[in-house]
C-alpha cells in the first residue's frame, strides 16, 4: 500500500514539479505506452493470448478521436472514449473468426489484422491527418507538456484501478481460468473463445484510448506511424514487466521507453 502512495505522489506531484520540458513530453511517452501495455495484459497474461498487432486499435483509437475532434462538435474527453470503444469494436468484429485457431498461429493472425488495419487506413486517409485539436478545459486549451503529463497520468492511473479491479472480479478469474488450462475450462463449461474475444476486446479499448492520446499529443498522425515495430513495442514492454502484472507494464515501459530516450 505504501509503494503505491508513494510512487503515486511521485508521479502525480514531484515529477510534474521538479522536471523539465523534455523530461514531461518523454514522460507522457512513458505514461501512453504503459495504457497501452496495462490493457494488454488481460489478453496476453491472463487469456494467455500473445497477441501482435496492437497498433492496428492503437491505429483505430488515434484516427477516431483526431476525426471525431477536428470535423464534428465533439470534445477531447468525449472523443477519447469513444476512440477505445471503436478500436475494441472493430478489432473484436475482424479477430472474431480466429478464435479457434491454437498456439502461435493466433499470434500470427492478430499481426495480420493489425497490418491489414493500417493498410486500409493508408488506403483511406494516405496523406494523414493535421491540427488535431488539444485537449480543453472549458475555453483553455491544455498544450502545455506538465498539462499533457497530468492528463495522462490520470488515464494511467484509472486503467490501473479498472485492471485491478477486473483481475479480482469472477469475470477476471474465469479469463484466467482460460489462459490457464484451456481445456479444463471447456470442461468446465467455459465458452473459451468469447471470453479470449472479450479479452482482446478490452486490450484493443485500452490501445484505442493510448492511440487517442498519442494523436492529441502530436496533432499530426499518418499510417507510418503505426507500424509492426509499435506492436512488438507494447509486447516486449508487456514481458518486460511480466505479462500477468498491470503495473509491470509501467516498469516496462519506463526502462524501453523512458531510460532508453534519457540516456540518449
Amino acid at each position: 500500500r505504501w509503494v503505491w502512495l508513494v510512487s503515486l505522489l511521485a508521479g502525480g506531484v514531484v515529477i510534474p514539479l521538479v522536471s523539465s520540458d523534455y523530461v514531461l513530453i518523454t514522460g507522457t511517452q512513458v505514461l501512453i505506452y504503459a495504457i497501452i501495455a496495462a490493457g494488454f495484459t488481460v489478453t496476453a497474461g491472463q487469456a494467455g493470448v500473445l497477441a501482435l498487432g496492437q497498433a492496428g486499435p492503437i491505429a483505430i483509437g488515434a484516427y477516431t478521436s483526431a476525426l471525431l475532434t477536428l470535423y464534428l462538435p465533439v470534445s477531447f474527453w468525449v472523443g477519447v472514449p469513444l476512440a477505445g470503444l471503436s478500436a475494441a469494436v472493430v478489432a473484436s468484429v475482424l479477430a472474431s473468426p480466429i478464435w479457434g485457431v491454437k498456439g502461435h498461429y493466433v499470434s500470427i493472425a492478430t499481426l495480420g489484422i493489425g497490418t491489414v488495419i493500417v493498410a486500409i487506413i493508408r488506403l483511406v486517409l494516405p496523406q494523414g491527418i493535421y491540427g488535431i485539436p488539444a485537449p480543453k478545459f472549458g475555453e483553455v486549451p491544455l498544450t502545455s507538456p506538465i498539462a499533457f503529463y497530468l492528463i495522462d497520468f490520470a488515464v494511467l492511473v484509472v486503467t490501473l484501478v479498472v485492471m485491478w479491479r477486473l483481475r479480482a472480479s469472477h469475470l477476471g478469474k474465469v479469463i484466467a481460468s482460460v489462459g490457464s488450462d484451456e481445456v479444463a475450462a471447456l470442461a468446465s463449461g467455459v465458452r473459451v473463445r468469447d471470453y479470449k474475444a472479450l479479452a482482446f476486446a478490452v486490450s484493443a479499448f485500452f490501445a484505442g484510448i493510448g492511440g487517442a492520446l498519442l494523436a492529441h499529443q502530436y496533432t499530426y498522425i499518418d499510417p507510418t506511424i503505426f507500424t509492426m515495430l509499435m506492436s512488438l513495442l507494447v509486447v516486449t514492454i508487456v514481458i518486460m514487466g511480466g505479462v500477468s502484472l498491470p503495473y509491470g507494464a509501467v516498469v516496462g515501459s519506463i526502462v524501453l521507453i523512458g531510460a532508453m530516450e534519457l540516456l540518449r
